[in-house]
């Protein structure tokens, strides 16, 4: 008999838990709290970044064996999806093809650090050229979609979370946009930034109406939790936001993407 398929409505699909070197929430918190919201799936998005600071953090192994304990624990009611957020993969091509060939679900592909290392606060305390730090986090972001081999550009302004402004070439946007389309990458629609005070998602109405017209179709929806209190924070709002535009969001299963049910 065929498995009638999970019906997956309210999903947060960016999450993370203490295995990221910038979270201390456990992922069991996470998923008691992902159940008492009601959600029908949480992907832990785990950071594998290559700073300084957080290089060799990350640890696949004891990572898999909680996801597939607690899984065990929450089957029936929440489905747990394997997550990871690759900075510069781009950069990091060993990196991108290990990831291609073991077990998660979901892959998000970011630009974290682009100038000498730093991140984008850093960037900030040292009073750096903001149009200057905008143009070469383009340029990185342009290379990640050409090379693709990821699922989806995760916070596509994400400068602006801290340096509250954005700056980008119209152009270079769409190049950005067709190189997505080409690769079959999916938009992020990351929500961390409303809670910051700014009073519009990662990317903005201007970008997310650019890559319609380009042709985007497809977008992810996640808080970026760090912490359980923020959870599928803001999500529910920027779905239907995304839905008004006519954009469809989705949610990925074993690379897959899937619908998410209405």
């Amino acid at each position: 008999m065929t498995r009638e398929p999970v019906r997956v409505a309210r999903c947060d699909s960016h999450v993370h838990t203490a295995f990221s070197p910038d979270s201390r929430q456990s992922m069991a918190d996470q998923c008691a709290r992902a159940a008492a919201l009601g959600l029908d799936a949480v992907c832990f998005t785990e950071h594998l970044d290559f700073s300084e600071q957080s290089r060799g953090y990350y640890c696949p192994q004891a990572y898999f064996s909680e996801l597939q304990r607690l899984r065990e624990a929450y089957d029936g009611q929440l489905k747990l999806l394997a997550g990871l957020e690759l900075s510069e993969p781009h950069q990091h091509q060993k990196e991108l093809e290990w990831a291609q060939t073991q077990p998660y679900d979901f892959i998000l592909g970011s630009v974290h650090y682009w100038i000498h290392g730093l991140f984008p606060s850093q960037m900030q305390e040292l009073h750096m050229d903001v149009a200057d730090c905008f143009a070469r986090y383009w340029d990185e972001v342009l290379q990640m979609a050409r090379c693709g081999g990821f699922d989806t550009v995760a916070h596509l302004d994400f400068p602006k979370r801290y340096f509250r402004v954005l700056k980008y070439d119209p152009a270079q946007i769409d190049e950005i946009f067709q190189a997505m389309i080409k690769n079959n990458l999916t938009l992020e629609l990351n929500t961390s930034s409303l809670r910051r005070g700014m009073d519009e998602t990662m990317p903005g109405d201007a970008l997310l109406r650019q890559y319609i017209a380009q042709g985007g179709q497809y977008v992810t929806l996640g808080s970026d939790a760090h912490k359980a209190t923020v959870l599928y924070r803001d999500v529910p709002t920027a779905q239907a936001y995304a839905q008004s535009l006519g954009l469809v969001p989705v949610w990925y299963e074993k690379r897959k993407r899937r619908t998410l049910a209405l």
